[in-house]
């Protein structure tokens, strides 16, 4: 009942001062009405004619400020009671810990729930308790006396101070102290308190995730939802040789590249927006200040507020510049320890056409020859030319890789050249069925569409000699789980257990003729664009060779 009455005191008070202010105006005036009709009735003449009106005036002014203090005394018992019963229900469901101190006597008079869970005991147990007894040390007394006195003086003081909790462990609160007092024999303190347990948690957690992102060796920076740049680590900083002031307020295009496509963009913002994904993640290139390109694997994450949208964008980009150099190491080293074990096959396959060359171009020289004879010879000559510069074309593309050149391009366009072609050309494909069922929704892909067609070709045409011009050659695309898939199957002899593994290695093939070069050569083009080939046995007894393709192995921002 304390808390009720004196809370509702004091807001009963405030509510009341202004009409009160009115009725002691209304109450003075009427009596000084009163007083002056007094005064008019002993003047002789025309004054004692408004006697009448003037004392029923103030006597009206007297009694209307009677009664409306009565109404007031009356409204202020109900009001107390109405008031009583919602700040009762506000002080018993506050999060906060709501405490009345008696400072005179040092006890707690009331706690509400919030004050018996922050201090793990119950209200009966806090109330009537000496309030020194919930302070962390002696000092802290000096120190609420102080606030205290800070409160009294200027209506309101607050500082943080340690309580103990049941088990004797220190929480750290802090604690707004307001004068309650309705008396001068009263010295009533409210002492609300807010838990700061969970606040310098979050403080921690905050400073740690901000020292992860200063200190990381990575190259980070955030945004904001409109895409301007809020903060930049130093690892940004130093790998794109910028100043923190020539960043800060910009946006992301200050390190993009030419390599940067609408496409892509499309693809990267779809990702990110997207509620059931909201990241994305790919290689991207990147540029110095200086102009230096850098390839980078780039991340960027949505950041959510706690009623889920969308507050800003942090990425992280891991310098791919190294990695890559030693890749291309290692793929020139390969390729070099390769070419002792290449020079064999290369004197084979290049000493029987032009042997067959040298052979053709004597018998050339000959003055009998018949004109069909004549043609023949010339035919040899084309057919093994064309051959031997087959060979030397696998040999130097295998030895020496070329750089992907990036564009958007459309797999199935490509596809559906190579199957024109190649169903066009009778020594290859007069008896077979061709089975083509191409994707429509596929996306483009980031890719060097040359080297891809060259691929796909090397593939189709090995299916189609391995089926010996008749069959069935089915074709098919389609994205799945991020990737770009394209099958190539046939119903010809398949691949042998014992040769399946084997068919990416140089030089091993099983064909009559043949460098051994055209699936080794396929499968260094797929993983340069970060994807994967594969064969297995088809359902029809054939081979199936799978390509993946990453959709989004893009450049970025």
């Amino acid at each position: 009942m304390l808390f009720q009455k004196r809370i509702c005191y004091i807001l009963f008070r405030m509510r009341a001062d202004s009409l009160k202010s009115k009725l002691r105006w209304s109450a003075w005036t009427g009596g000084g009405l009163i007083i002056f009709a007094l005064l008019l009735h002993e003047i002789p003449g025309g004054a004692a004619s408004n006697l009448p009106w003037i004392g029923a005036l103030g006597m009206a002014l007297l009694v209307g400020s009677a009664s409306a203090r009565k109404a007031l005394t009356i409204g202020a018992e109900a009001g107390l009671a109405d008031e009583a019963a919602l700040y009762r229900r506000l002080y018993d469901t506050a999060s906060d810990m709501i405490l009345i101190h008696d400072c005179r006597t040092g006890k707690v008079l009331d706690v509400n729930a919030g004050a018996a869970r922050l201090l793990g005991r119950g209200r009966d147990e806090l109330r009537d308790c000496a309030f020194a007894s919930l302070l962390a040390s002696r000092e802290e007394e000096g120190a609420l006396e102080r606030l205290f006195r800070s409160a009294r003086h200027h209506g309101r003081a607050t500082r943080v101070t340690m309580l103990l909790g049941r088990d004797q462990k220190p929480i750290e609160v802090e604690i707004r102290a307001t004068p309650m007092s309705s008396g001068p024999d009263e010295d009533i303190m409210l002492l609300i308190g807010r838990d700061l347990t969970a606040q310098h948690l979050l403080e921690r957690r905050a400073l740690a995730f901000y020292q992860a992102f200063q200190n990381s060796n990575d190259s980070m920076f955030y945004t904001n939802r409109d895409g301007f740049i809020q903060e930049v680590n130093e690892a940004f900083l130093k790998r794109f040789g910028f100043r923190r002031d020539e960043v800060i307020g910009n946006t992301p295009r200050v390190v993009r590249s030419p390599h940067s496509s609408p496409t892509m963009y499309k693809r990267l913002w779809g990702d990110i927006l997207d509620p059931s994904k909201g990241f994305w993640r790919g290689r991207v290139i990147n540029r110095t200040k200086a102009g230096e390109e850098v390839p980078m694997l780039l991340s960027i994450t949505s950041v959510l507020d706690d009623r889920g949208r969308i507050v800003g964008f942090v990425s992280s980009a891991v310098d791919l510049s190294e990695q890559e150099e030693l890749q291309r190491r290692l793929a020139k080293s390969e390729s070099l320890a390769a070419v002792g074990s290449m020079a064999a096959v290369m004197a084979h396959e290049i000493r029987n056409p032009l042997g067959s060359i040298v052979t053709a171009a004597r018998s050339l020289n000959r003055h009998d020859l018949s004109d069909e004879d004549h043609d023949t010879l010339t035919e040899v000559i084309g057919k093994e030319s064309k051959r031997l510069g087959d060979t030397l074309s696998q040999f130097l593309q295998y030895a020496r890789p070329r750089e992907l050149h990036l564009a958007d391009a459309d797999i199935n366009a490509v596809l559906s050249e190579i199957i024109k072609l190649t169903a066009a050309d009778d020594s290859l494909a007069a008896g077979v069925e061709f089975r083509v069922k191409l994707d429509e929704a596929l996306p483009l892909v980031l890719a060097d569409g040359d080297q891809l067609r060259q691929v796909f070709w090397n593939i189709v045409i090995n299916a189609l000699q391995a089926m010996d011009g008749k069959g069935i050659l089915t074709v098919r695309t389609r994205a799945r789980d991020g990737h770009l898939l394209v099958e190539i199957e046939d119903n010809g002899p398949g691949i042998p257990d014992g040769h399946r593994e084997a068919v990416f290695e140089p030089f091993h093939t099983t064909k009559e003729r043949g460098t051994g070069l055209g699936l080794p050569v396929a499968e260094r083009v797929v993983s340069a664009h970060g994807g994967r080939i594969g064969v297995e046995s088809a359902a029809s007894g054939g081979a199936l060779f799978s390509i993946q393709i990453p959709l989004r192995n893009s450049e970025a921002v």
